[in-house]
């Protein structure tokens, strides 16, 4: 009987956490810094990835010595896209690129000139600065001494478990974020890589997520005292861990996370011809691709309200003036492009605004616009997936920061007009690695109805009618822009 370690490495901190027997044990976290030499860059030292994963199994050993002597299993979810790339010695021959890192503007216009078609039907997206492969093309251009030492590029989760396994390997749901991947067939797009320059051999081999790929280095197992036999699971993206920890049922029940950005999940077969390109499709880590829209500044939107209006508020005192409002915030409406806009207008240039201000309008008024208004970005993500229509989804399940606000989460299921679910572990993409974890050790029976629903909301009639004018409000004043 094995113990089981999900870590996620996120964009500014590692979690990991800890399970045996269909039971949540404890977690531990470890932070590092982005660093941002230049307007537009967003990079980290991949190095303080390993000191953070270091700190973080330091702390749970601490608090759990038993696992020292046990067998354990470890899987891993990570931030999705951002570029490592490796010399022929397995060194780091410069900082990771991240995920949030704008300065492949030039590479995507060259992508969407040359092979945006290509793009839509293989790789399934449209390019974004986000992605894998401009930044490649970044690095070719600006610095063709890295990229000519460049042995192996590899996400950040991978190259994690390089440190830990010394075995260069993804898997589908990072290699799809990549845009450099078949998601159909999936494989390495040798075609694509031909026309780029980009030597097949340089991309990691490509594993299941839910498989043991290797065993934990016997010199890393010696500086944590572990004794038993140290099992290595690929795991998935962050996105795709999360979804597969709530969601049970992918053909009637969606995700949707609320933290800093926000996020709408669905698991979905297919593409539909007349959205391609307005939402993300990737692999995932179950026998179903997925669908995805972000928008950028969800909670974010409200954290930078709070800082400008009422920094030294209790944010639950802050958040509760907002029920002193209506539904529709009395004509008010506020749209989140703070830092432009994700999906479905993939526009860095839009501007948040708050519309229709009149002297009637107070602190309440403004404070419930702007959580209306992160939902109805977020609605406005759902309808552009194209199954709003079908109705197929009857129920989403809620994680992130959001799941602590009854009064927004009743919000979420009225102008979604879908039952809402939040459940008892909001463990986010480390417990879907966790998951994979147990499912490669062949024991997810123990967890498949570990996380339990803790409280459901369902939509309100009356407010669902005042919401629908809000939102078309909205709609209107965001396709205008």
């Amino acid at each position: 009987m094995s113990y089981y370690l999900g870590v996620d490495l996120g964009t500014s901190s590692l979690k990991i956490i800890l399970g045996r027997d269909g039971k949540l044990l404890g977690s531990s976290n470890s932070s590092f810094t982005i660093n941002s030499q230049e307007v537009g860059y967003s990079e980290e030292n991949p190095n303080d990835w390993i000191r953070a994963f270091h700190e973080a199994l330091a702390d749970l050993i601490d608090e759990f010595p038993i696992i020292k002597t046990e067998d354990l299993v470890f899987s891993f979810s990570g931030q999705m896209h951002s570029l490592v790339l490796l010399d022929k010695n397995g060194n780091v021959l410069r900082p990771a690129i991240l995920w949030n890192d704008n300065r492949t503007v030039e590479e995507v216009a060259f992508l969407k000139e040359h092979f945006n078609e290509h793009l839509l039907q293989v790789e399934k997206n449209i390019p974004l600065e986000g992605f894998t492969l401009p930044k490649i093309l970044w690095i070719q251009k600006h610095e063709p001494s890295i990229w000519s030492q460049t042995w192996k590029f590899l996400l950040p989760k991978d190259y994690l478990i390089y440190y830990l396994s010394g075995k260069v390997m993804t898997e589908p749901s990072d290699a799809a974020g990549t845009i450099l991947y078949d998601v159909e067939k999936q494989v390495w797009d040798e075609l694509l890589l031909k026309k780029l320059g980009i030597d097949k051999d340089r991309c990691p081999d490509i594993f299941p997520s839910k498989e043991i790929v290797g065993e934990m280095k016997s010199e890393i197992k010696k500086k944590f005292n572990l004794s038993g036999k140290i099992k290595l699971v690929l795991g998935g993206a962050d996105n795709a861990c999360g979804a597969f920890g709530v969601i049970r049922n992918p053909d009637t029940e969606g995700l949707i996370s609320v933290g800093t950005s926000g996020v709408v999940l669905i698991y979905e077969g297919e593409q539909s011809a007349d959205n391609l390109g307005k939402y993300h499709y990737f692999n995932s880590v179950i026998n179903k691709n997925y669908k995805m829209g972000v928008t950028l500044s969800a909670g974010y939107s409200l954290d930078w309200l709070k800082k400008i209006m009422a920094p030294n508020q209790n944010f639950n005192e802050f958040t509760r003036l907002a029920e002193k409002s209506f539904a529709g915030s009395q004509g008010l409406t506020f749209l989140p492009y703070l830092f432009g806009e994700r999906s479905p207008y993939f526009d860095p240039n839009l501007s948040g605004c708050l519309i229709g201000i009149k002297a009637h309008h107070d602190r309440a008024d403004i404070i419930r616009a702007v959580m209306e208004g992160i939902a109805f970005s977020l609605k406005n993500v759902f309808e552009n997936l194209g199954v709003a229509e079908t109705n197929s989804i009857d129920c989403f399940r809620v994680t992130g920061g959001v799941v602590k606000n009854p009064f927004w989460l009743q919000m979420f299921a009225d102008i979604f007009n879908k039952k809402i679910e939040v459940l008892n572990f909001n463990e986010g993409p480390a417990y879907g690695a966790l998951l994979c974890a147990a499912t490669a050790n062949n024991e997810m029976h123990k967890w498949k109805d570990a996380n339990k629903v803790k409280k459901t909301y369902y939509p309100i009639k009356e407010n669902m009618v005042m919401y629908k004018e809000a939102f078309d409000r909205f709609k209107l004043l965001s396709d205008g822009r």
